[in-house]
């Protein structure tokens, strides 16, 4: 009996309750406490990037410019991707939701939107991960240069004193008509 409940227990752990993506099932506290057993073992994972920045050099506003950051986990324990967090909306990213396996490469595709964007431009992409750093910081640079056809940026913030003072008051229950 006592073989059978171990058995269940351990299906359930594995499949994760039917959830198809092991990034999502990731905590931030779980991923600092194995972190810290695998120093204990002194096996962890390491990310090594072949290379941390790109420069993207003079682009016109409007472009989307992307790139593919490489790496290889050159450590002992399998590597777990737990979120990428861009520093701008005009930013996505994509990485590995699996585990990368020791000796293994992974793939983070960026993707930056100029449009509304001019001048010097950099965006930082951090992953929070299980290496020993916990996190790794990426960066993008590019210079944008200003459509001139573009429309200049307005404010869609209405001028509160010139609304209709009936727009302005509440109705029952707090909606605005």
């Amino acid at each position: 009996m006592k073989k059978l409940f171990i058995l269940l227990l351990s299906l359930i752990i594995l499949t994760g309750c039917g959830e198809d993506n092991p990034a999502k099932k990731v905590k931030e506290e779980n991923l600092q406490e194995a972190q810290q057993k695998l120093e204990a073992m002194n096996k962890f994972p390491k990310m090594e990037f072949q290379y941390t920045e790109v420069d993207f050099g003079k682009h016109k506003e409007g472009e989307v410019l992307d790139t593919v950051f490489v790496f290889k986990n050159t450590g002992e324990a399998p590597l777990i991707i737990s979120k990428v967090k861009t520093s701008c909306g005009c930013t996505a990213s994509d990485w590995p939701r699996d585990p990368v396996m020791p000796g293994d490469e992974g793939k983070i595709a960026v993707e930056f939107n100029t449009r509304g964007k001019s001048g010097k431009q950099t965006k930082t992409i951090t992953i929070h991960s299980n290496v020993k750093e916990i996190t790794t910081t990426l960066k993008i640079h590019a210079m944008v240069e200003r459509d001139p056809n573009a429309k200049a940026k307005t404010s869609k913030v209405p001028n509160l004193k010139k609304l209709p003072k009936e727009l302005l008051k509440p109705t029952p229950g707090g909606e605005r008509p």
